[in-house]
């Protein structure tokens, strides 16, 4: 007996509910006038259930055998209150509803017109309202009435168990997201088949009925299921809610096949390759993928997936409520479910020529290719940050373990920008001995980088730093599998020389990105893991200083982190200086 309130005495009761019925009658009454002659008829009805005013109405036939055959006649004939929007004889496709299976018939149409709860048509109304099968509908007024767009004609047949409210025409049905994913007649097969493939009905313990334990197991005398879809569950994306507001992507198979050979081109996997563990030892050990194939299908698909579901609620997101075909989407960005950003250019080309099909939960958009560039998604800059322990393999010739410094307040002379205000110091044991260390790459693709180091200057906290500010010399060398899962190691080219070169008349201290060298990586580590152990590349960033240079050269490497920007983008942002693309928090 929770949150029960106290009682109020018997007769103060009495008088309050009497009032309340007072009321009410006037009300219905009024309402009524406008439709009848005489007040006995209000009466009569307010008497009577649901079904049996509807039963006995002239103009209300085909509705009430529709809810005869589908057995919603006795659930309007009980207790429970409803309101019921009831179309008229000859205003809906009464002919084609009776050649439905029931389950059809029940879900699109007679719960599409029924509420649980009174709703009058009175006073003004701007409301939504949910009907039995959950659809949301638009009830307004002042005057005149609406329920989701369509005028109430005959008002407020009060019965027993709520309401009836008679309409010259049927309330559409709109299927959700995904109730279209599964009826759409288009070519989309494949994202259909794709998606469904994870649905599974689980037992809703709470909700049913618990039988005897048997070999441990429990079992259920009567047993409540729910729908569940793993897929969308880790994805975010609820499309079969109808309390959600989503936008759906949805590839034709043409538009499926062609994306998933482009995904897939960065998803080369062998069944096994050889893998050597950067620094010390050289022994090599076989790394070995239970099916190479299926990993590189599953990885292209779940690329798919992630770039096609949005939430109309966040963000930008929201303009896709309301953009219509053919017009160009003005935003800032968007973001995936996901977590996937696009902005302003690469946004608005997602919905180029595809076509708009509104939904009850929002909009489907059937497109014959996915717009969607591969850097966004499926190939995206690499940022790995160098004070991050779980990437540092190995280092060498160091006065103990990297050093992390913190940029606190940084020189305003200093140019450019420390990622995170987080650096590490690389000091050598000794003022004759280069440092070096070796970072894991994690999830490189198979694709070509242009591989960057970002430096720090030593007076990044202060102007008045009080030693001599030198460049840095370095080079680069990366650990990595050829095509055939051999273990290689390549030196890039050319040797570094950090910010300005010596021959400048003055050396301007600047946080500087250093391109190490341009590389194609022939096969992709992405998901490569198990423990703490990474089954992934290695570059090595080594400072290259001999005593005849160290005059002039600093030994100490102060780095920010790597980047590995896919040269295709690279190549674009060399076409598109003001591109905007999604780079992470940094």
């Amino acid at each position: 007996m929770k949150n029960m309130k106290a009682r109020k005495p018997l007769s103060l009761f009495i008088i309050h509910c009497s009032l309340f019925f007072s009321v009410a009658l006037n009300i219905a009454c009024s309402d009524w006038d406008d439709h009848f002659d005489a007040n006995t008829s209000v009466l009569e009805s307010q008497n009577t259930t649901l079904w049996k005013n509807i039963e006995k109405s002239g103009n209300l036939t085909q509705f009430a055998e529709i809810l005869r055959k589908t057995g919603y006649d006795k659930r309007l004939d009980a207790s429970q209150t409803y309101t019921v929007w009831a179309p008229e004889d000859d205003t809906f496709d009464y002919q084609t509803l009776l050649s439905y299976g029931d389950e059809r018939v029940v879900k699109e149409f007679v719960e599409n017109h029924i509420a649980r709860n009174n709703y009058p048509a009175s006073g003004e109304i701007d409301k939504d309202i949910y009907m039995l099968n959950e659809k949301k509908m638009h009830f307004s007024g002042k005057d005149s009435y609406l329920i989701q767009g369509l005028l109430l004609n005959q008002l407020n047949m009060s019965s027993s168990n709520g309401t009836i409210h008679t309409l010259k025409g049927r309330i559409a049905f709109l299927s959700n997201i995904y109730e279209a994913l599964l009826s759409l007649d288009y070519p989309v097969d494949s994202v259909r088949d794709y998606v469904t493939s994870f649905d599974e009905k689980i037992i809703n313990e709470s909700k049913s009925k618990a039988g005897p334990v048997v070999n441990g197991e429990q079992t259920f005398l009567d047993t409540i299921y729910y729908e569940h879809n793993e897929m969308l569950s880790l994805f975010d994306a609820h499309i079969n809610r109808e309390d959600s507001s989503y936008t759906m992507l949805i590839p034709t198979n043409k538009a499926w096949n062609d994306a998933q050979a482009k995904i897939q081109k960065y998803c080369n996997y062998l069944p096994s390759f050889k893998y050597l563990e950067p620094g010390g030892g050289r022994t090599t050990t076989t790394i070995t993928l239970k099916d190479a194939e299926v990993m590189k299908d599953s990885v292209a698909k779940v690329y798919m997936m992630a770039s096609i579901f949005y939430n109309n609620n966040f963000c930008d997101n929201t303009k896709l409520k309301t953009l219509k075909e053919g017009s160009v989407l003005d935003c800032d960005s968007l973001m995936t479910t996901h977590g996937y950003k696009m902005y302003a250019d690469d946004a608005a080309n997602v919905f180029d020529k595809a076509e708009r099909l509104e939904m009850s939960n929002g909009a489907v958009w059937i497109t014959d290719s996915l717009r969607i560039p591969s850097w966004t998604i499926c190939n995206p800059e690499i940022r790995l940050e160098a004070e991050n322990q779980s990437i540092q393999a190995y280092y060498t010739y160091l006065n103990g373990a990297p050093n992390v410094k913190e940029v606190t307040k940084q020189n305003e002379e200093v140019l450019g920008h420390v990622s995170r205000s987080r650096y590490i110091e690389l000091e050598p044991q000794s003022k004759n001995v280069n440092p070096e260390i070796y970072f894991y790459m994690p999830n490189i693709r198979s694709t070509t980088y242009n591989i960057y180091v970002v430096l720090v200057p030593a007076n990044i906290n202060s102007k008045y730093y009080s030693g001599e500010l030198k460049p840095n010399l370095i080079d680069f060398t990366i650990g990595y599998n050829d095509e055939k899962g051999s273990y290689k190691q390549q030196l890039l080219d050319p040797v570094t020389v950090h910010v300005d070169s010596l021959n400048s008349e003055q050396y301007t201290a600047k946080v500087d990105t250093v391109l190490a060298g341009e590389f194609t990586f022939p096969l992709s580590y992405l998901g490569l893991s198990s423990g703490t152990k990474r089954y992934s590349p290695f570059i090595r960033v080594r400072s290259k200083v001999t005593n005849a240079e160290s005059a002039n050269y600093d030994r100490t490497l102060r780095i920010d982190c790597i980047i590995l920007r896919p040269k295709e983008l690279d190549d674009y942002i060399s076409e598109h200086p003001d591109y905007k693309y999604d780079r992470g928090d940094y």
